[in-house]
């Protein structure tokens, strides 16, 4: 039997994480599959309230954690105040918060110890709060396997935690707090992430593949070398996160949507790491491998380090840390070199940059990060004396050459996602990179199995090993030549996302056959600029270069052995100067400790511009006798070193030329420049004297500048002050001179007329009709005019886009009160023209409504009690003429004795308090008839003006008419009801007697002359026998009817227990039916409790009775929420009822037609439905027959 799963889920919050986790937990329901555990930064010195809050919000049982306790499931966890908290074999163990760290990070510290216990049952969650806690634990929980869900950075209190989880890129889901948990219940829903890797289709592995190969197009990476089940299961999380239905669903997205390729290729690279992560081995590494390094070099030696799989950088700055250290603590002059190479450009930026979170602190030392670290605001920033030991490069150790000579490499969980054989060559390469004693350090989880005979184990529990063995040679069966990756990484970004799969079938029969050549013949060639420089490179590359001791290069020329240097380095200036191809034959070198003879050709490749040569190199290998290889040398030495030197002669023939020109052109350059010097000397003469009375005038400008600079700064501030107060008006003004042309505008202008910074000086005759009202004449003439008699011009406009503005036309005046212009200015009033039109409107509803409304209206001086303001309803229920009749009269006179005394009274309340409510009152009208009304009244008090009373006065005179007719009505029912009781209870005795008598002698009768009977007698004397029974029975049904609902008291009822007490009341009946009954979750309700037992029993007792023959019967109760009401559903798998007898089936003695007789007297259902309405609810059905029947009823909570 599958074992269930159980999923642990992390909530990480900080700052305002109250809300968010109220958000959360509001949809949490009571699932045995999930436990929750909140991580949340808590003073040490208050107590928490965490549980009592969201006690509210859930009915999962809320915990504080003990320490050593079981994780129990559908529970939540909260940690102490004082406390953090980790998991260990399903256990929660509470530690103490170190008082020295500067930094603890509780949520990181959980969730990294959550990762390592439950993989992928783990779920991680970051809520709001600020800092970076829990970014390192997201990723431990995503490289574990597990989901992570991070609050939408606009809907937190505090956005800093879920940005710095949302900045690792290994986020799967950002949504509101309140949304999460439905998404967690669905990617868990069912198995398929578990048993994925097994249950794989040889369908869906070829889709993978397909997959595999548009990754490897797209990013130069073949991720065909990694492990099946890591790549199954993150290609698996993106197709579940997408809601897609498999693999051939998201091969069809892939191709459509390339950003999806970046996203898989980061879910495939997921980079976790982090400073001295496991720190005892670093330790070990710390205290004896790296003192034993630093002591086996020599002053002005150097140290070489390769870091594998560098990620962001946290171990390759570790390592240097380290070695730093131990350095110092030797006082030893070395000089250390750290090689840290990722195949992910993307982490090689971020580790090259230097710069790390503040949540480094839980990790580094005090010491180390004084030392090593600078503080940088919200971080911290590497040393730069340090980082400068660091090389960063991207690298692929799956197909680049590899360094050499190195003191150590670090290859720590890479080799954990790579094929078997994949990591044997990994393996390889990592010991043919060091040097005899160097070290090797990997992984927790990993091992050197492959080349076990190579190393001396060091630690096997810390995976340290020492180099034993001599690597001559690179197994280089992985290792094939790679396009530059610069150059690839800057055209991949350059160019547009193109539709992938679309290489024409012509470049695929190319390539193919050029592969097919070059493995045939076992050549390599390799494509070079004019500098030497590796452009591309095709076949087995690796076995006649490889990457120099120190440092990385793309020069051929380095990579190559001297023997094969001197051949490209001639041949390709002599296929240059001859501009064909050149052949260096029967070049000896060594190749895996033996003498090898290749050719060399070359192949000039000219561009459009004939000074620019790149050079196709192809080195041939030649079989070799090695009878011959001395006689070959002896032969051919001297041909050769004639050779040689005939190309060196010719180089140096060609520098000798080169140098020869340059000198001819530098001496006509020379006599070029004598000529122009002594012609420079005589100006310079004349300036001289130039100079002298220039100097001169200089000191009487530069007194004159000193007052001019003054004044400039002067008006420099007064026009700042201009521009300042103009802009802040934010009014639109256009200043004109004289002759009617633009001096200036405000930049306001700009936002409601098109004029441009290049319209000034122009004429604003351009402008009028947009400036105006289309009427350009009189628009000019009012300008002049007020330009002549300087009197101010006002007047509201209306712009083609309907905004109004004033527009106002003023004299521009000087210093000396003369007019030198005009100034127009738009003041933009469409919000308060708006608002003046929305308000004429509104009170004209207003004046609508209250001059038509049919409740009367009327505005009372409560000093006076003078009538202020009435409406039209008020005098026609007065039936007065008109409201000159009212207004300015006493309200007093309108009412009856009575009521004047009590308005007189309410005139002094209203005064006080402020309002009057719900008081009845008697108005009389000019026929003397009395109007009861309803008032209700308030007190205005305007902020200008007299205070005056707002009355609205009910007339009730239909509403007390109705409210009798309503008691004499219900009167009459009480005595109709009294009376029907008594004749129910009367019949029922009364019919009950004769009855029984009919009952009592037919049953004598049989029993005493049963046996003397003629059989038609005993017959017919069963029938008057089941005849009485059955009346009896209609008779107790129809009593019982008429009592339901009497002298009853709604109390709390507990449903789930009534529906078990109906079970054992049915127990017999389910016996011998062989029924079974299934209840689901109930609720407590407010019920009355006998009738609503008799209501269950009288449902599931039908659906035992109804059954169908030959099957056993199966009931089924549940309950749902529906708003104000609980909905209960009874359902059976009985006979069924025909849809036309649905309706008649809750009336008094309404029975369905069946096949078969059925005992029952058909009140059963009509009680249930007096029991649902004494509820304030319905009830009713639907069947199917032969299928079966659910009976529905709802009751108001």
């Amino acid at each position: 039997m599958k074992e269930r799963k159980h999923i642990i889920v992390a909530v990480g919050a900080s700052a305002g994480g109250l809300d968010a986790l109220n958000g959360f937990f509001d949809n949490v329901v009571e699932n045995a599959d999930y436990s929750y555990i909140i991580i949340q930064h808590l003073s040490p010195d208050h107590k928490s309230l965490m549980a009592e809050l969201l006690a509210k919000k859930t009915n999962v049982p809320i915990v504080a954690v003990s320490n050593d306790s079981e994780i129990k499931r559908s529970h939540i966890y909260v940690i102490p105040p004082t406390m953090n908290l980790i998991i260990e074999n399903n256990h929660l163990i509470l530690l103490e918060k170190p008082k020295s760290q500067k930094l603890n990070l509780p949520i990181d510290m959980f969730m990294e110890s959550l990762s390592k216990a439950y993989g992928k049952s783990a779920v991680g969650i970051i809520l709001s709060g600020t800092g970076s806690d829990g970014t390192k634990g997201v990723r431990a929980i995503k490289e574990a396997g597990g989901v992570v869900f991070v609050q939408q950075p606009d809907e937190a209190g505090f956005d800093g935690m879920p940005t710095s989880a949302i900045a690792t890129g290994v986020v799967d889901y950002i949504l509101p707090a309140g949304e999460m948990i439905d998404e967690i219940y669905r990617y868990f829903q069912d198995d398929d992430l578990a048993n994925f890797e097994s249950d794989i289709s040889n369908a869906d592995l070829e889709l993978l593949r397909e997959i595999l190969n548009i990754l490897h197009k797209q990013t130069n990476i073949n991720f065909n070398y990694y492990k099946r089940p890591t790549i199954l299961r993150r290609t698996e999380r993106r197709i579940k996160t997408l809601k897609m239905d498999g693999f051939e669903e998201y091969l069809g997205y892939l191709k459509i949507h390339p950003d999806e390729i970046e996203i898989l290729y980061k879910e495939f690279l997921i980079g976790v790491t982090n400073f001295f992560r496991d720190r005892k081995a670093w330790n070990l590494l710390e205290t004896e491998t790296i003192p034993e390094l630093v002591n086996s070099k020599s002053d002005g030696d150097t140290l070489k380090v390769w870091d594998v799989a560098c990620s962001t950088g946290e171990e390759a700055y570790s390592l240097a840390i380290l070695f730093e250290e131990e350095i110092q603590k030797q006082d030893k002059d070395i000089l250390l070199k750290i090689f840290a190479t990722d195949i992910s450009e993307e982490h090689i930026k971020i580790a090259s940059l230097g710069k790390f979170k503040k949540d480094i602190e839980s990790n580094i030392s005090p010491k180390k990060l004084d030392k090593y670290f600078v503080e940088d605001g919200e971080g911290y920033i590497i040393n730069p004396d340090l980082r400068k030991r660091i090389i960063f490069s991207n690298h692929d150790i799956l197909k680049d050459p590899p360094f050499k000579n190195m003191d150590m490499v670090a290859c720590r969980n890479l080799l954990i996602y790579l094929k078997p054989d994949v990591q044997s060559a990994v393996l390889h390469t990592l010991h043919y990179a060091l040097r005899i004693n160097g070290v090797m350090f990997l992984g927790s989880s990993e091992s050197n199995t492959a080349l076990r005979n190579y190393f001396k184990t060091v630690s096997e529990k810390f995976k340290i090993f020492k180099n034993i063995h001599v690597s001559e040679r690179l197994h280089s069966e992985l290792l094939t030549s790679n396009l530059d990756k610069s150059n690839f990484m800057l055209s991949r970004k350059q160019k547009s996302p193109v539709e992938v799969s679309k290489e024409t079938f012509s470049e695929d029969v190319k390539s193919t056959i050029s592969n097919t050549i070059i493995n045939q013949f076992d050549v390599a060639s390799v494509y070079i600029d004019s500098d030497f420089k590796v452009i591309d490179a095709m076949g087995s590359f690796s076995k006649y270069a490889e990457l120099p001791s120190q440092g990385f290069t793309l020069d051929l020329l380095k990579m190559l052995p001297d023997s094969i240097k001197t051949a490209v380095n001639s041949g390709a200036r002599k296929a240059r100067r001859s501009r064909k191809d050149f052949i260096f034959k029967d070049v000896i070198t060594q190749k895996a400790g033996n003498d090898t003879v290749i050719d060399v050709l070359v192949k000039p490749v000219f561009h459009t511009n004939d000074e620019i040569c790149n050079y196709v190199i192809t080195f041939i290998e030649q079989e070799l006798n090695p009878d011959l290889i001395f006689q070959r040398e002896s032969l051919n030495f001297s041909n050769k070193t004639d050779e040689r030197i005939t190309d060196l002669i010719e180089e140096i023939e060609e520098t000798r030329s080169e140098l020869k020109k340059a000198l001819e052109d530098a001496e006509t350059s020379n006599e070029e420049l004598q000529t122009l010097n002594e012609e420079l000397l005589a100006s310079n003469e004349e300036l001289q004297s130039t100079n002298e009375e220039l100097q001169s005038v200089n000191e009487e400008l530069h007194t004159v500048n000193v007052e001019h600079v003054e004044k400039m700064d002067d008006l420099a501030m007064l026009n700042a002050d201009m521009d300042n107060l103009l802009n802040s008006t934010q009014i639109a003004t256009i200043f004109l001179d004289r002759g009617l042309t633009i001096r200036k505008f405000t930049p306001s202008i700009q936002q409601h007329f098109k004029l441009l910074k290049q319209d000034v000086g122009r004429p604003i005759d351009h402008f009028l009709v947009q400036l105006g009202d289309g009427k350009k004449l009189t628009l000019k003439e009012k300008i002049e005019k007020v330009m002549k008699n300087g009197n101010i011009n006002e007047v509201n406009i209306t712009n083609n886009e309907g905004k109004t503005f004033i527009r106002r036309i003023s004299p521009f005046y000087t210093n000396f009160r003369k007019i030198e212009g005009a100034v127009i200015t738009f003041i933009d009033i469409t919000k308060t023209v708006e608002s003046q039109n929305k308000l004429k409107e509104s009170q004209k509803k207003f004046k609508e409504f209250y001059e038509n409304d049919p409740v009367m209206h009327a505005s009372v001086d409560p000093s006076t009690g003078q009538i202020l303001e009435c409406n039209n309803i008020f005098i026609d229920t007065l039936k007065l003429d008109s409201k000159k009749e009212a207004i300015g009269k006493r309200i007093f006179n309108f009412y009856s004795d009575e009521s004047k005394t009590k308005a007189l009274k309410l005139l002094d309340q209203i005064q006080k308090t402020g309002f009057v409510e719900g008081e009845q009152m008697t108005m009389i009208n000019t026929e003397g008839e009395e109007i009861p009304i309803i008032l209700n009244s308030e007190l205005v008090i305007p902020d200008v003006g007299p205070s005056y009373t707002r009355s609205t006065l009910v007339d009730i005179s239909d509403l007390q008419k109705a409210q009798q007719l309503m008691y004499d009505k219900n009167a009459e029912l009480l005595r109709i009801n009294s009376d029907l009781e008594q004749f129910v209870s009367i019949c029922s005795h009364d019919l009950q007697e004769p009855l029984g008598t009919i009952k009592f002698s037919s049953d004598v009768i049989l029993k005493k002359f049963g046996t003397d009977l003629e059989p038609k007698v005993t017959e017919y004397l069963g029938y008057i026998y089941g005849a009485a029974g059955r009346m009896a029975e209609q008779i107790k049904g129809l009593l019982e009817h008429s009592r339901i609902g009497q002298d009853l008291e709604r109390t709390q009822v507990d449903v789930e227990e009534l529906l078990n007490i109906v079970e054992y009341d049915l127990g017999k009946r389910l016996k011998e039916c062989n029924g079974k009954l299934h209840v689901g979750k109930m609720p407590v309700i407010q019920a009355y409790k006998v009738e609503l037992r008799l209501l269950f029993q009288n449902l599931i007792g039908n659906s035992l009775k109804y059954c169908r023959e030959g099957i056993n019967p199966e009931v089924r109760v549940s309950a749902f929420e529906d708003g104000d009401f609980w909905t209960f559903s009874i359902s059976d798998n009985g006979i069924g009822i025909a849809e036309d007898d649905l309706e008649n089936v809750f009336k008094i003695f309404g029975r369905a037609a069946t096949q078969h007789k059925y005992e029952g007297t058909g009140v059963g259902l009509a009680h249930c439905e007096k029991i649902v309405k004494l509820h304030e609810g319905t009830i009713w059905a639907d069947s199917q027959v032969g299928v079966g029947s659910t009976f529905y009823f709802k009751i108001k909570k």
